[in-house]
């Protein structure tokens, strides 16, 4: 694993809020402030907007860098911007880093983007599920749209075509996780509500085109005063912001380098967390299945 930028006293192994870090996650670590350095680096090129978001959100307020015990990095962009790097990344992106989306691997969902370092292993459950001998499954950042949230009668409308897409999303990637599982895959396969209603829609529209028309339903947004990562999360109350909290990006110190956040991370972190400043171990919503930082994913999964 290449990692010239990375100090090396940054791998010593130490304790961190009675916490225990390992050289083991120091390396995952580094992995990651690769990509994110590599995320910076065509987002000053484009001029394209980022920020952190979650636990990374938390860890840069509250420790200056990685929460002890978290596996992964987070970032925000608005939509607009969203759109802009999904167009420019995989052009400018460099070996070993691989940008990921529906775009570019086949069966990856619409909710989200992810920066990849080929030269390593990285995967969560649903990786490993979705996987063939193709799908990159190397350490990764994910990359989160930000939307507009619809006012009065139309935020229901944004609401349940929402779901409705988010359905025959699913049902794709069972359909798909089948193929890679046993007999209790293939039963879903064919009997599985969700897998009918994408058998029914493919048809007429293949996975892009509907990963599309999921997007754009998020995206619909007029006129708003709150904002959330609806492709991700759907309408979760905890998630949805008001849209001046980001008016205003600061910059703070995230391990050895820096993040941009919003300045109101406060009243972001407080919906999120309530007490944010309270310890709680675990919680992420996923945790690395499978990780090693120093062997290249088509090594350790498809040899």
């Amino acid at each position: 694993m290449k990692t010239p930028i990375i100090p090396q006293d940054f791998y010593k192994e130490e304790e961190r809020c009675g916490h225990f870090v390992t050289t083991k996650t120091k390396k995952l670590w580094a992995t990651q402030l690769g990509c994110l350095m590599e995320l910076k680096r065509i987002c000053e090129k484009y001029n394209i907007r980022y920020f952190a978001e979650g636990g990374t959100l938390l860890g840069a307020v509250r420790h200056k860098g990685f929460i002890p015990w978290d596996d992964d990095i987070d970032v925000m962009m608005f939509y607009e911007d969203y759109v802009r790097f999904s167009e420019v990344a995989p052009k400018e992106i460099n070996k070993p880093y691989f940008f990921q989306n529906y775009q570019t691997e086949p069966g990856f969902g619409p909710a989200m983007s992810r920066i990849r370092n080929s030269e390593t292993t990285g995967c969560t459950l649903y990786d490993i599920n979705m996987a063939d001998g193709n799908y990159n499954c190397g350490v990764f950042i994910d990359i989160f749209p930000l939307f507009g949230i619809e006012n009065g009668w139309r935020r229901l409308k944004q609401k349940w075509s929402l779901k409705i897409w988010k359905v025959i999303i699913t049902g794709s990637e069972i359909k798909r996780m089948a193929s890679q599982g046993g007999w209790k895959w293939t039963l879903k396969k064919w009997l599985h509500p969700k897998v009918w209603l994408w058998n029914v829609a493919n048809l007429f529209i293949d996975h892009v085109e509907v990963s599309k028309k999921l997007l754009d339903v998020c995206a619909s947004a007029k006129s708003y005063t709150q904002m959330g990562l609806l492709s991700f999360t759907g309408f979760n109350p905890k998630l949805i912001w008001n849209k001046e909290w980001f008016n205003d990006i600061i910059t703070l110190p995230f391990e050895f380098t820096v993040i941009p956040c919003p300045k109101e991370y406060d009243a972001i972190l407080r919906t999120v967390y309530g007490d944010y400043m309270k310890f709680v171990k675990g919680g992420q919503i996923h945790t690395m299945a499978l990780c090693d930082p120093d062997t290249p994913f088509k090594e350790k999964l498809f040899r």
